[in-house]
């Protein structure tokens, strides 16, 4: 038998489905403006609350005094830092002092909050977050020496930690480890460098801070060869190289003289020209001509 529907009916139908598509559109609508109307409200809270830290008489406290909940922050985004002190704001939250052991970040010490029961507190301030802005990343691994002589070596950002839990272990030690030089780093810019020194690392960070072009004013054109303090030479054929002067360094804790640059050397400078420096001091020279 044909059926046969009629155009009445057809269009209740049709009334009636696009009634419950319009009923659905709208509850999708309203919970995904609802949801983005939370997360603007909690963003609100977390500022107005860190306000309330910041203008509020605060007591210093104990860092056993953090709830447990702030162990999350501790052990991920904020393993890279350890407490210098911690302050409460009675009925409001917590202020914790941070330092550093890594040396990417723009500053080694900053401010973080957190609520009563251990929230870190989102900071929206620009001036906070800029001294826990990353100037640069580590080409992983790194190395540190500890102040018993033993070394840590870093393969991921994740293993920060490992610096905690050696503090953790042995609490009355207060001497911060020792960076082995030379690191590999990758600029904003996709460029990669190598950083020999200290003095070299607070020329990029300086660059980093006022926002100028971060790259090194020279940079060595490789192979070049360094005379290690037992007198023994270690030639860097290509980037990767540089890890022997760090396992060097590594297998002699002890000994804090640095290899010694053998020349003349060709170094190229940021415009891309290139040229044989005879002498540490033409090297700086160099390196202090185009600082600026």
């Amino acid at each position: 038998m044909k059926t046969i529907i009629s155009n009445k009916s057809f269009f209740k139908t049709s009334v009636k489905s696009l009634t419950i598509a319009g009923v659905f559109l709208s509850v999708v609508l309203f919970m995904s403006c609802s949801n983005e109307a939370t997360i603007d409200e909690l963003a609100a809270d977390d500022t107005a609350l860190i306000e309330q830290i910041e203008s509020s008489s605060k007591t210093t406290v104990s860092v056993t005094s953090l709830p447990t909940a702030t162990n999350t922050a501790f052990n991920g985004d904020l393993a890279d830092s350890f407490v210098e002190s911690v302050q409460l704001a009675q009925g409001f939250g917590y202020k914790v002092a941070l330092i550093t052991d890594n040396v990417s970040k723009s500053e080694l010490k900053s401010n973080v909050y957190f609520s009563l029961s251990g929230k870190q507190l989102n900071d929206k301030d620009e001036h906070r977050n800029a001294r826990r802005r990353e100037c640069f990343n580590f080409v992983f691994p790194i190395d540190f020496i500890m102040p018993d002589n033993s070394s840590i070596t870093l393969t991921s950002k994740e293993d920060w930690v490992l610096i905690k839990e050696w503090y953790q272990a042995n609490p009355t030690v207060k001497t911060r480890p020792t960076f082995v030089f030379p690191i590999n780093i990758t600029l904003k810019d996709g460029t990669t460098q190598t950083i020999l020194n200290q003095e070299e690392l607070l020329v990029l960070k300086d660059s980093c801070r006022k926002n100028r072009d971060e790259r090194k004013c020279v940079e060595l054109v490789l192979p070049v060869s360094f005379t290690m303090p037992d007198a023994n030479v270690i030639t860097v054929n290509v980037r990767e190289d540089f890890k022997l002067l760090r396992e060097w360094h590594k297998a002699n804790p002890t000994i804090k003289e640095r290899g010694t640059l053998i020349f003349p050397v060709d170094v190229t400078f940021k415009d891309g020209t290139t040229t044989t420096i005879a002498s540490e001091l033409a090297l700086r020279v160099a390196n202090n001509s185009c600082k600026n």
